[in-house]
């Protein structure tokens, strides 16, 4: 039999994912054991399991969403979004190559090489969750806290899929685009070598690559989207 905080994991993620806790909106603690009809003890613990995950952040106010889900998404904002992480993102690039130390990049290979297993492995939900700790780890030690703060005021973690359509979808554009060249390993390898302007050049066009394919997928061309 489930335990009580298994129980309360599945419904506070239950409700993340349908939209019911909006981008942006803080919610306490009591707050959400009273959606989920549930004492606070077990729902805590699902808090900060869903913490760890990324799903949720922890706020003075309460917890926010993190996850942000591509259908939910003013298209037209979204592309906005991801121009403007194509400079933050190779910026940071840049800096890793400059200022990361030898344990931090060995971390940040680490990441790369979870990510992409992940995305061999077909697994969306985990190549998501990887790729987003990817990018976060390096948004948070590339040496400059301001981009951090950038990313997360401006909302700069990508969006996921939530249908099953949205994500055949991306996946089969996502293999026109997979290039070798650009893989998150070849990124580190840069950084490795402290070479800032080949990090920076292949992050730009990695990003490059994934808002092609955001404009194809979500953006209305003749009225679909």
């Amino acid at each position: 039999m489930a335990t009580k905080t298994a129980q309360a994991y599945r419904q506070i993620k239950r409700l993340i994912e349908g939209g019911h806790v909006p981008t942006g909106k803080s919610l306490s603690e009591a707050k959400i054991a009273q959606m989920v009809g549930m004492t606070r003890s077990p729902v805590r613990e699902s808090l900060l399991r869903l913490e760890a995950e990324g799903l949720l952040q922890r706020r003075d106010s309460g917890y926010g969403r993190v996850v942000a889900y591509v259908e939910d998404q003013d298209p037209e904002d979204m592309l906005r979004r991801y121009e403007l992480r194509e400079e933050i993102e190779s910026g940071a690039a840049r800096l890793a190559a400059k200022n990361m130390t030898g344990w931090q990049i060995d971390r940040l290979r680490e990441l790369a090489e979870i990510a992409d297993a992940a995305r061999q492995s077909g697994n969306t939900e985990a190549r998501y969750q990887a790729s987003g700790k990817f990018h976060d780890y390096l948004i948070e030690n590339c040496g400059n806290d301001l981009f951090g703060e950038v990313w997360r005021t401006h909302r700069l973690a990508p969006p996921q899929p939530r249908s099953r359509e949205m994500t055949e979808k991306i996946s089969a554009k996502s293999k026109e685009h997979d290039s070798e060249a650009t893989s998150l390993l070849k990124i580190v390898d840069a950084i490795a070598a402290h070479d800032p302007d080949r990090a920076a050049s292949l992050f730009k066009e990695r990003l490059r690559r994934v808002t092609e394919l955001l404009r194809q997928l979500v953006l209305k061309k003749n009225g679909e989207m």
